[in-house]
């Protein structure tokens, strides 16, 4: 501030002698477009380093947070009370099998994907399951994946027992999501990826009588 104020005291005197001397004049009116022109520059400079004042928001844009995840957070839960329930039943005990395509809206098109849910388990009741779904366009003897997907979902299948379960296909029937078509003939790949279980329970067994 007070390096501003000294310059334009000397602009003064330059604007002065320029006047009282016409000989000079021609040089005292380029120095004093230098000398604004350093003022300009300094106020400039000023005003970028100037620090923003506390409780101020930054103008930089700021990074949009994360939506919660809350059936992920449901899940990790879960994992705390029971760890145990990832292990009780691995991947190769659970399949999938009579896997078919439900129709959508639109011709053609594919709105969800049922299946039966087989857990070959002897011990443990199957409480939820992970999944990766891949549907296919075949054309010709040429399968071309179109669309895939990962998932998590809540099921409750007894130890060697079957449910019918439903996948839905994220975003069908939405506006902004375009339906996936199928050209050729559909072929569905639906594999297990994960599993989640707990003991067998023994409520509804009949008691023989002695």
């Amino acid at each position: 501030m007070k390096l501003e104020l000294a310059l334009w005291g000397f602009v003064f005197i330059l604007v002065a002698l320029a006047f009282l001397f016409p000989k000079t004049r021609a040089i005292s009116l380029s120095v004093i477009g230098v000398t604004i022109l350093a003022i300009v520059s300094l106020v400039l400079i000023a005003q970028r380093t100037e620090p923003l004042p506390r409780g101020a928001a930054p103008s930089t844009t700021a990074v949009a947070q994360r939506p919660v995840d809350f059936e992920q957070f449901h899940l990790e839960k879960l994992d705390e009370s029971d760890p145990g329930a990832k292990s009780r039943i691995s991947v190769k005990e659970i399949r999938f099998d009579q896997v078919r395509v439900e129709a959508g809206a639109e011709r053609g098109s594919v709105g969800m994907i049922e299946a039966r849910l087989y857990n070959d388990s002897a011990s443990y009741t199957l409480t939820d399951y992970g999944y990766y779904l891949q549907v296919q366009d075949c054309i010709k003897a040429v399968c071309t994946t179109v669309f895939d997907q990962r998932g998590l979902a809540s099921v409750s299948v007894p130890p060697n027992q079957a449910r019918d379960v439903t996948i839905a296909i994220s975003g069908a029937g939405t506006r902004d999501a375009a339906p996936i078509k199928i050209l050729g003939t559909a072929n569905v790949l639906l594999t297990p990826t994960a599993t989640r279980a707990e003991p067998a329970s023994s409520a509804g067994t009949p008691v023989r009588p002695e």
